[in-house]
């Protein structure tokens, strides 16, 4: 491969490093008034995994449909039916589900 080539290559992968990376510090120029507290992680995670009663959720790390059937704070109650067809609840924490 030219020396032009690779110094081309190698140009174009840190242009986008660097574009994918600025992405990440985009909260710095927000709108939020100096001093004022930008939301956490979990915060932010908590609105886009905003489940209600009925919905399908699934553990993150996988397993059975379940049946949201109440969200306490950063809890959420489940119940799903097992292989015995015996029905069990559990509650989870917000962060470890995802809808199905």
């Amino acid at each position: 491969m030219p020396t032009f080539a690779k110094q081309t290559s190698i140009a174009k992968i840190l242009t986008l490093g660097i574009a994918l990376s600025m992405t990440l510090s985009l909260p710095a120029f927000s709108d939020t008034p100096s001093g004022a507290a930008i939301p956490g992680p979990a915060i932010q995670r908590q609105g886009v995994n905003s489940f209600g009663p009925g919905d399908l959720v699934r553990l993150r790390s996988g397993g059975p449909a379940m049946t949201v059937d109440s969200v306490k704070g950063n809890q959420v109650d489940c119940f799903w039916t097992g292989v015995d067809d015996e029905v069990n609840a559990e509650s989870f924490p917000i962060d470890v589900l995802q809808k199905f």
